[in-house]
């Protein structure tokens, strides 16, 4: 890349030019020193003076200002300002162009004022925030001929200057030719003079080298005529004292050159808004919480009263040093010590990425308090980095609160001695599991879990040991259960698993494996001797609560103790059967009235024989809680309380008892086996009851409970006609008149 043409004979390094590269040994000092009558010394000579005198005007304090910062800035915009004229001459330009011409070369680089001076000395390479300070010096520059140069021609060279011909680094809209002339040929004499002298990071270059440099530049950079141009000039003998530019200081006046400037009322460009300085600085100074201003070296530039309250250091003793995360005892929540690459502030710098993160600083009494640190780099107009925003807040009584509504909450929801959950929290997730599964139509399953002969263990070991056995029973659960699993103490020696998205394969395996390793395990606490545990296994079906597959898994544990303990019983078939559908035509659907009383009638096929379907039923019956109300050698009727009954919409909702008819009969098959058929009708246990708004949603659920737990699926039976969910249009039409009315009141 070419020699940035914004880069002086300080250490800011030109585009594409390492400060690591050293031209050969034979080199070739610009002979440019030589008519640019440079004194040894850090001065001007007389003439020199006269001609910046002359050019500035009242606006001389400026560039003797820059001399006092930085001489060989100072002395490489002199040169440049010299060669500029003779080039311009050359070109025959006019007058007025020249002056302009030489008054923007004088002060293009009047903004390395505002650079540190570790940053213009550093003889090395300059890190990535040295040279933002660098780049950031073309704004400073401009911020101050702003306040003073009545000449908008002069600004706009000088921002010109900066911009690529091909339009890659743009001002405005402006490229090509379109930029001024004066301005792309600053562009070059300032390249070309930053490579032919001596800088404090690199040698100078050869003035061909310098010349190659500019023409493969040429186009992109840099106009590609004025660069063929100035080669051809450059080459020529430099003119002599009377063809420099000092011929014309007799014609130019002093006063010609004052009426470029004046005193700018309105302030810099960048400064629009410091009517608001006033206010910006009460906010800073009087905010309670400890704000911090860092530049990009992360100096500290800024350091409120909160910041003196919270951590003890006063304004006057950390302002304009470096921060340091040790400064502050800055550590994480767990007290562990950053690194520097790691320093929360530096990163936030680094990558311009703003953070918010719970700290540990060190406070005014010596002690270690927490604090939300919210850290945000700041950016100029243009984008350009600045610095970064330290905000501190202390968090020492939200963490303490925070602190005591978890303690809280563990001990409401905790078992204390074994630490899993206690049963009230494992009544609520097994609601909110039952629910959003049963609506995603995923399976989910249900684990109960008991230790065999417990009572014997109290009696024999006693009741420490019984409760080093519950601990120990109840860490082997948390050891196999997964992420996502929920281990609970149901009561005494009673556990209970929820694992959502699994199934009864998966979940028998899980009780399988906790099985056969709590079988093999000596416990300590029974003198070297194993316990077992007996264990019940069932899967979410259809028209399932959390209170019918509680009590169908309580089921299956029953049923493995009557086998002998020490076993895994799984019982239901889960959600694998279609849903029932309503398979009547809507021609019989429209002209077949139902009886009114009944809510709900199919007919279903099981591919059991008959005794074994009653089985099934019997489990239906125990897990809804039902009332058997009728028995005979075909059927069975049954009562279900509406209180176990789901879609319960309002805790004020009125249960609605539903009666539940079923009738069985046997049939051959081809095989010689026997399968069931299964006539069931649920009406509700009153006429008055069908008014009730979601007695047919719960029948319908019941219905497909009675499917699952029978493993059945629906029968076409023309003696059975099916009765719709929907009621008829004459009941449709007066349900949704007398809901009109309700919701009204």
């Amino acid at each position: 890349m070419a020699t940035d043409p914004h880069s002086t004979p300080g250490p800011s390094e030109p585009s594409g030019t390492s400060r690591d590269s050293v031209e050969d040994p034979i080199h070739t000092i610009s002979n440019l020193i030589a008519w640019a009558d440079e004194p040894e010394d850090d001065q001007f000579g007389d003439s020199d003076n006269q001609l910046i005198q002359v050019s500035l005007g009242v606006a001389s304090g400026l560039f003797y200002s820059l001399q006092a910062k930085h001489f060989p800035t100072a002395a490489h915009s002199l040169r440049v300002a010299k060669m500029c004229s003779w080039w311009a001459v050359a070109l025959d330009l006019e007058p007025l162009q020249r002056d302009q011409l030489e008054v923007a070369a004088l002060l293009h680089d009047i903004g390395k004022i505002g650079v540190p001076d570790f940053v213009l000395a550093n003889p090395g390479k300059l890190s990535a925030d040295e040279q933002q300070l660098i780049d950031r010096s073309q704004e400073i520059g401009l911020e101050i001929l702003s306040t003073c140069c009545d000449g908008e021609e002069i600004l706009e060279l000088i921002r010109c200057n900066y911009a690529w011909y091909d339009g890659s680094k743009k001002h405005g809209n402006l490229s090509g030719t379109s930029l001024p002339v004066e301005a792309r040929m600053l562009a070059i004499v300032d390249a070309y003079d930053s490579m032919t002298v001596d800088q404090i990071f690199r040698r100078a270059r050869s003035n061909e080298r310098a010349m190659a440099e500019l023409l493969s530049f040429a186009g992109t950079q840099f106009d590609p005529q004025l660069v063929r141009h100035f080669c051809e000039f450059i080459t020529e003998p430099f003119p002599r004292e009377t063809e420099s530019p000092r011929k014309w200081l007799k014609v130019l006046s002093p006063d010609e050159a004052n009426r470029r400037w004046r005193a700018n009322m309105n302030g810099a460009i960048p400064s629009k808004l410091r009517s608001h300085a006033p206010f910006q600085e009460s906010l800073f100074r009087n905010i309670n919480d400890a704000v911090v201003f860092l530049d990009l070296n992360l100096q500290i530039l800024g350091w409120n009263q909160g910041a003196e309250r919270l951590t003890g250091l006063p304004r006057d003793a950390v302002e304009g040093h470096p921060w340091t995360s040790e400064l502050l005892g800055l550590t994480d929540q767990r007290g562990r010590k950053f690194q520097p690459e790691s320093d929360p502030v530096r990163v936030a710098l680094t990558s311009n990425v703003q953070a918010m993160r719970r700290l540990s600083i060190r406070n005014a009494a010596g002690n270690f308090v927490s604090v939300v640190a919210h850290i945000i780099p700041v950016k100029g107009e243009s984008g350009e980095g600045m610095g970064v925003t330290v905000q501190m807040h202390d968090a020492t009584s939200v963490e303490s609160m925070e602190e005591q509504i978890q303690s809280l909450h563990y001990k409401a929801t905790r078992d204390p001695l074994t630490g899993l959950c206690n049963r009230a929290e494992m009544d609520r997730a097994l609601v909110e599991m039952v629910q959003r599964h049963t609506t995603a139509g995923k399976p989910c399953c249900v684990i109960i879990c008991d230790i065999d002969f417990f009572k014997k263990i109290n009696d024999t070991y006693g009741h420490q040991a019984g409760d080093e056995a519950l601990i120990g029973f109840a860490k082997l659960l948390e050891q196999y259960a997964t992420t996502n699993d929920m281990c609970a103490r149901y009561g005494g020696e009673e556990f209970v698993i929820l694992c959502p998205n699994c199934d009864n394969e998966k979940a028998a395996a899980l009780a399988e494996r906790i099985r056969g390793e709590l079988a093999s395990k000596p416990q300590t606490a029974l003198g070297g001797k194993n316990m077992t545990a007996s264990f019940g296994v069932t899967e979410l079906q259809r028209g399932d609560t959390s209170n019918s597959i509680l009590n169908r898994a309580d089921r299956a544990l029953l049923q493995s103790k009557e086998m002998g303990r020490n076993i895994v019983t799984q019982i239901g078939s889960g959600m694998k059967e279609a849903p029932i559908g309503d398979r009547r035509s809507w021609l019989r659907r429209l002209f077949i009235a139902a009886e009114p009383e009944v809510l709900l009638k199919r007919a279903m096929k099981t591919n059991v024989p008959l005794n074994l379907a009653a089985e099934k039923i019997r489990g239906f019956v125990a897990d809804h809680r039902a009332e058997v109300l009728k028995v005979t050698e075909e059927s069975i009727k049954v009562m279900v309380d509406g209180d176990t009954l789901p879609l319960q919409r309002r805790a004020a909702d009125r249960a609605v008892p539903l009666i539940i008819d079923l009738h069985f009969s046997q049939i051959k098959v081809d095989n010689g086996s026997q399968h069931t058929k299964v006539e069931i009708s649920i009406a509700p246990r009153r006429n008055r009851d069908r008014r009730k708004r979601d007695a047919i949603e719960r029948a319908r659920h019941l219905l497909l409970s009675l499917q699952s737990y029978m493993v059945a699926y629906e029968f076409v039976d023309t003696t059975v006609a099916a009765v719709d969910e929907h009621p008829s249009w004459w009941s449709r039409l007066w349900g949704s008149s007398r809901k009109s009315k309700a919701e009204s009141r």
